[in-house]
This record gives C-alpha cells, sequence and structure tokens, in this order.
C-alpha cells in the first residue's frame, strides 16, 4: 500500500512540474525570451553539476547545438594563438549573459599560452590558462576553423 501511494504521489509530483515547466516555456516565449534546455525530471535523470562554471563543455550535448574545432587568438600584430578549443554555434548566451553579434560561445580544451589575456574578460577568467572547463565568449575575428 505504502508503493502504491508512493507511486501515485510521485506521478502527481511529475505532472505539476511538467505543467508547471510548460507555463514557463510559454512565458518566456511571449516576452520573446531563450528557453532554456528542457530538463529530465525523476530517477532516470542523469547528474549535472551545477556549480560555478564547472561544466564540461567538450562534452556531446544535444542542447549545444554545432560545435566545432577551432583556434583562438588574441590581438597582436600578427594575432597569437593562445588556444585550442570548440566553438559553440547557435549558443546566445554564457552564464545567463547574452553574447554580442560579433561574439561567439567557446570552450577551451587546450593552452597554448596560459598567461594570455583573455579577449573579453569576466569576474572569473582574465587569463587564457582560467579557461579550461567552462564556456567563455570570444571575438569571432580572433577565431580560425581547424579541420578535424
Amino acid at each position: 500500500m505504502e508503493d502504491s501511494i508512493t507511486e501515485k504521489v510521485t506521478q502527481q509530483l511529475m505532472m505539476s512540474l511538467s505543467q508547471m515547466q510548460s507555463q514557463f516555456q510559454s512565458q518566456m516565449q511571449s516576452q520573446g525570451l531563450a528557453l532554456p534546455p528542457k530538463l529530465e525530471v525523476g530517477p532516470s535523470a542523469s547528474h549535472v553539476s551545477t556549480k560555478e562554471n564547472c561544466v564540461d563543455p567538450l562534452e556531446n550535448d544535444p542542447d549545444m547545438g554545432d560545435s566545432k574545432k577551432c583556434g583562438f587568438y588574441i590581438e597582436e600584430n600578427p594575432p597569437h594563438l593562445v588556444s585550442l578549443g570548440r566553438l559553440y554555434e547557435g549558443s546566445t548566451t554564457i552564464h545567463n549573459m547574452p553574447l554580442h553579434h560579433d561574439q561567439l560561445k567557446v570552450g577551451v580544451d587546450e593552452v597554448k599560452d596560459a598567461n594570455a589575456p583573455v579577449p573579453i574578460p569576466t569576474d572569473e577568467v582574465n587569463l587564457v590558462g582560467q579557461t579550461l572547463n567552462t564556456f567563455v565568449a570570444w571575438p569571432t575575428h580572433l577565431m580560425k576553423h581547424l579541420l578535424e
């Protein structure tokens, strides 16, 4: 009997959560805001760290859009290669901040010059060596696509 009650309560909670999520998405769309990725809920949902910027930007995530391998440069004469990683086309925000029209979301997987300043610093990331395991904005004119 206890299992039956637990199952019914779980089903009701899941239905309520689904309704709230639908209402939230409708409100976001009506205000012209980008929708967050759909969350998995329940016992089968995988655990995802939401602490600070600790994400693996290189995981295959269908909600991230297409990713392409790139070299990232800083402004020098000539431009200086400081890291390699992935460009995530289709992303419009990083850490809830909108990207400018001349910026794209990137994930760095190899640092070439850890002490180089990032072109778009944040409170947490000022040097290229700090860009591992997080997403950062990078100016489009300082990226070069690499062959896979």
